[in-house]
């Protein structure tokens, strides 16, 4: 009797184990999901019918409910220039083994995308700051860093991306980045030698 006993005992904080392990996991799952942000390009006639007409949010729909991010501003037209401005938040030492250094940046790009004229009826302000999420619906020009080792985006509290979207269809975009760059070193005159470590940001195409 004894020994059926502690098996119904065993059996049933086995199932009691199991149980709270799988609603951890999902909890877990469900924590780790973020609502997807659909561009207006994709959302339905009758989402974006309910959005007041005199609004902003209009404003931005009305931009982007045709806008194809996939083809680049003038396209089969002039280049896209693109200005780059880079601030140091701050700089790592230089690490002579691995011959690379570490920086904290905000890097800012700027450049005119006709499609993304504010509208002649727009009585507002010369710009718009728009939220990091519609940033994903805009094209964006290929440039990456060509002596890079690892780099990452910042995202506490959010994503650390800043939007500006200005009447003529300028787009300023400012980002936080942590970047690792190669540096190669000559120390022939260690301790005595001067390096020069570069930050070299090209097009991809």
């Amino acid at each position: 009797m004894k020994f059926f006993l502690a098996i119904l005992v065993v059996a049933f904080f086995s199932l009691y184990v199991e149980e709270v392990c799988s609603k951890e996991k999902s909890s877990k799952k469900g924590k780790g999901k973020k609502k997807q942000y659909l561009c207006p390009s994709q959302q339905s006639a009758e989402d974006l019918a309910r959005v007041p007409a005199n609004s902003t949010s209009n404003i931005l729909n009305r931009l982007l409910v045709s806008y194809d991010p996939r083809i680049r501003p003038n396209f089969k037209g002039i280049p896209v220039d693109v200005a780059v401005n880079i601030f140091i938040n701050s700089f790592g030492s230089i690490q002579e083994t691995t011959m690379d250094y570490r920086v904290n940046i905000f890097l800012r790009q700027k450049w005119n995308d006709p499609r993304l004229k504010l509208p002649t009826d727009w009585k507002g302000s010369e710009s718009l700051t728009v939220d990091s999420t519609m940033y994903k619906c805009l094209w964006k020009p290929d440039l990456f860093f060509a002596n890079e080792k690892n780099a990452n985006f910042h995202d506490v509290t959010q994503e650390n991306i800043l939007l500006f979207i200005f009447r003529d269809g300028d787009v300023l975009v400012s980002m936080r980045l942590s970047v690792t760059l190669s540096c190669p070193l000559d120390l022939t005159l260690f301790p005595m030698d001067t390096q020069r470590c570069k930050m070299q940001l090209e097009s991809f195409w």
